[in-house]
Formats: structure tokens, C-alpha cells, sequence
């Protein structure tokens, strides 16, 4: 082929793929970064555009999770009862977070449940293999990482156990994340006990044809009987994750969750579960008539999100926590990549006097990630934010508090790929003594953390600058 010949065809490309690129539904900015990416290399552009670059989930997939929306529509109501719906009992600051939350796809506002904050990754599988072996009925469990160690081994042959004695146990992975569970003779047993397996978003040749190959199903979530649940930031694996150990044990947050909110959670399951491609008959021992925990008034409501959602969901109800916060806001994630709205709600409640705090860990094992993230690091610094590097292993708990009332607890990372690519799932309780715990839980983190200074900042050298900032440029499309 002449020189001629390619220069022709990459301006042909570059021509055709601009008004492509300018039409899609999405973010602004994150279309200017696929123009420049397309115009600067024509041909790769153009194939990671059509492999990454719109979020398509594949007709089926998404034709299958709408019928299982209606499916379950009516169900709830006939189970979980008017007088646990409690967002007239909320705050007014909490009602606005509560009524924007269930206008984007949130669930109604519940009471009646009692939350266990849970932070190692040993109690959390104790707890869990505890409540399999209890199981009288069904065991569901959707993970994004399911490691084949010995935390995902005990949590496996507990389900084998649960399934010897006819209790139905049906198990959602990841396609990508537990990638290496589906090579190892885990998943063979699993299959051969009669463990109903499933994998969420499989990546393969022809799936890229018609779906986007890195939407992940990003969830954790298990739930027993239909009365309890877990969710949050763990998977199923030790804290030292394999191949991942030079960045030291992962640090979680999650919550058991028992009461009237199981159900909601529930419903999470089953339509990740039938939309995957998996068989489901409703079942009544699904939605369990569940009386509220003794001793408790938790007011919480679930908040699910994935890609096709273009309002951003969980990015505008974290922005309207930040926007309503009066005294102190504390932030805790492992990837940090905001868009301009969130870096401008940070600095203007640290400008009226909030005092926010952001802590990240110092070593991350997605270091463009951190890099992009950094860049953003003087703003927020100069406007009076906190920021501190937590050095006891890679941070890895998802967990917001505002105003020692309103905590945010889950999956999503304070980045564009939760925001709008992956199917996150979080919990959003208006109480003051969980939020009191998680707030304890998060001040743990910062005594175990370096403050990042502005003068330090500043100083850092000319290589890493350039570093950060072209990786802020490409902060749209991580």
C-alpha cells in the first residue's frame, strides 16, 4: 500500500468517525477525548471506540432485565408492608438525598432493618460460611471477584454443603473479575453439586459485536433465605489478593444487612441473575414475610446503578450529600477520578466552612488511575480540603459520611467508571449511630495516613507532573 493510499484512508476515518463520535448520548468531554484519540491513531481509535466506547449491553441482556423489572414489580409491595416505607420521616436534608435517589432508580426509603458494619475480610467470610450453613431455603451470592483461595473456598464449599441438603444455591460472577475461578476445579465442584453458576458480561469475540466488552458487573452481594444480606466493598478473597500482594492486604467495608431491606436487596439479585441469561421461577420463599429488627429504626433505601443510566445516578446523589453537608464530609475510595461537577461541589463546601476530608491509598494498583486523580489533587488542596494517603495496605472500602447522620456505603469508586459504566450497588442510610460507626471507621483510616501537603504537592518532580496531567486528559475514558 502507497503512503499515499493510508494517509487517504486515515483522514477518510478520521472524516467518517467525527460526526459518529459527536452524536452519541454521553459526556461531552469524553467524547472530546475519543476525537483526539481517533484523530491522533486513526485505525486503533477507531476499533477501541467500537470496542469501548458506548455503552451497549446487548439487546437480550437488556430486553431479559426489563422483563424481570416488571416481573418483579408487584411483588414487593405484597411483602414489604406501607409501614416501612419511612421517607416522611426523614430529615428535610435527608428527604431531598432520598427523593433524588428514588427518582434515579433508587428503591423507597425503608425502616425496620439492623446493619453490622463488618471490616475484615476473615470476619466477613465467618460470618458468611455461618449463615450459608443455616440456610434452610436458598443461598444467592453475586460477586465480582470470586478468588480462588482460601477465603473463596470455604465460601464455595459451603455452598456445596448447603446444596447436599436441597437448599437452592445459585452463584453470580463476573466475567472478567473471577476470570480465573472458571480454570480452576472450584467451579467443576461447584457445578457438580448442583450450585446453579452464572457468569455476569462474559467477554468473548462474539458478545463484541453486539455489547460493550468492559462493562462490568462491579456488585457484591449475598443473600440467605430472602432475611439476610451482605453488601459493600469485599469480595470473596483473602486481603492479600494474588499477584497483588506487593500492595499489601485490601482494606474493606461491608455491611450485614437483616430486616424489611433484605427484600429490596434481593430484588437486585434476581434481576442481575435472569438477566445474565440464567433460568428463574419467582418463588414465594424469595420474599419472605420479614418482621422489623428489634431494637432498631434504621431508615435506609438501596441505590443500584449501571450503564444506559445517562443521569449518573450515583455521582448527582453523592454531589447532593456534598451540596447539603453544613459541618464535615469524609470520603473513602481506592480510585479517584472526578469530573469537574464533583471537584467544584468538594471546593465549594470546603469554601463555606465544611470541613472535607478525602482518603485515598498511598500506593493504588491502577497507577494511570492515580495519576489522573492526582492531578486534581492542587485545586482541591488550595480551595481547604484534606487529603490524606493511607499506607496500610491498598484502601479499598467505598464509604461517605455527611454531617455524623448520612452515610453512603458500597461498591462504586469515586470515578467516571462507576458513575456511568458499571453496575454498582450502594446502600444510603439516614441514621446517626451507623453513620457514627462508619465515621469512627474512616477517622481509623486517617490515623493510618500520610496528609498530603500543598507546598509537597507543588514540588513534586517535572516527570510526575507531566504524568499526572496526561493522564487527566484521559480521565474521561477511565
Amino acid at each position: 500500500m502507497e503512503f499515499e493510499d493510508l494517509y487517504l484512508i486515515e483522514w477518510g476515518i478520521r472524516v467518517s468517525m467525527g460526526p459518529v463520535i459527536v452524536l452519541r448520548r454521553g459526556s461531552p468531554s469524553a467524547a472530546l477525548a475519543w476525537l483526539v484519540v481517533v484523530f491522533m491513531l486513526p485505525v486503533f481509535g477507531t476499533i477501541a471506540y467500537f470496542l469501548v466506547g458506548e455503552s451497549r449491553l446487548g439487546v437480550k441482556r437488556s430486553s431479559r432485565h426489563r422483563d424481570m423489572v416488571r416481573r418483579l414489580s408487584g411483588v414487593l409491595g405484597k411483602t414489604i408492608s406501607e409501614s416501612y416505607v419511612a421517607t416522611s420521616d426523614l430529615r428535610p436534608s435527608h428527604q431531598l438525598i432520598s427523593s433524588l435517589a428514588s427518582g434515579l432508580g433508587g428503591s423507597s426509603t425503608v425502616s425496620g432493618s439492623e446493619l453490622v458494619l463488618i471490616q475484615e475480610a476473615e470476619d466477613l467470610c465467618h460470618r458468611l460460611v455461618t449463615d450459608i450453613d443455616a440456610a434452610t431455603d436458598h443461598c444467592h451470592l453475586l460477586y465480582y471477584i470470586f478468588n480462588n483461595d482460601s477465603v473463596g473456598r470455604r465460601v464455595g464449599e459451603a455452598l456445596i454443603r448447603a446444596s447436599s441438603r436441597g437448599v437452592k444455591c445459585r452463584l453470580l460472577v463476573d466475567g472478567v473479575g473471577s476470570k480465573v475461578l472458571f480454570r480452576r476445579p472450584l467451579w467443576a465442584d461447584l457445578r457438580n453439586a448442583g450450585v446453579h453458576l452464572a457468569i455476569a458480561l462474559p467477554v468473548n469475540p462474539v458478545r463484541a459485536i453486539v455489547a460493550r466488552l468492559d462493562l462490568r458487573n462491579h456488585r457484591k452481594l449475598a443473600v440467605i433465605d430472602g432475611r439476610i444480606a451482605y453488601t459493600g466493598s469485599h469480595n470473596v478473597s483473602e486481603a492479600l489478593y494474588p499477584k497483588k500482594e506487593r500492595f499489601g492486604a485490601w482494606v474493606d467495608a461491608s455491611v450485614r444487612v437483616t430486616g424489611p431491606a433484605v427484600q429490596l436487596l434481593q430484588e437486585i439479585f434476581l434481576q442481575d441473575w435472569y438477566a445474565s441469561g440464567a433460568e428463574l421461577v419467582l418463588d414465594d420463599p424469595f420474599f419472605p414475610q420479614i418482621p422489623p429488627s428489634s431494637g432498631t429504626d434504621v431508615r435506609l433505601q438501596i441505590l443500584p446503578t449501571g450503564p444506559g443510566q445517562f443521569d449518573a445516578p450515583m455521582e448527582k446523589v453523592i454531589l447532593q450529600a456534598v451540596h447539603i453537608a453544613q459541618r464535615r464530609i469524609v470520603m473513602t475510595t481506592p480510585y479517584f477520578v472526578p469530573d469537574d461537577p464533583l471537584v467544584d461541589a468538594l471546593r465549594a463546601a470546603a469554601v463555606r466552612g465544611v470541613e472535607v476530608s478525602l482518603v485515598l491509598p498511598k500506593r493504588s494498583d491502577a497507577p494511570v488511575v492515580q495519576a489522573a486523580g492526582r492531578a486534581r489533587y492542587g485545586e482541591l488542596l488550595e480551595a481547604g480540603l484534606q487529603i490524606f494517603e493511607f499506607t496500610r495496605g491498598l484502601l479499598h472500602a467505598k464509604t461517605i459520611t455527611v454531617d455524623g447522620d448520612f452515610a453512603l456505603i458500597g461498591s462504586a469508586n469515586l470515578d467516571i467508571r462507576s458513575f456511568l459504566l458499571n453496575f454498582e450497588l450502594a446502600l444510603l442510610v439516614y441514621d446517626d449511630d451507623f453513620a457514627s460507626r462508619v465515621h469512627f471507621l474512616q477517622r481509623a483510616y486517617i490515623e493510618e495516613s500520610d496528609p498530603v501537603r500543598y507546598a509537597d504537592w507543588r514540588r513534586r518532580g517535572a516527570w510526575r507532573i507531566l504524568i499526572d496531567n496526561i493522564s487527566k486528559l484521559m480521565s474521561p475514558l477511565l
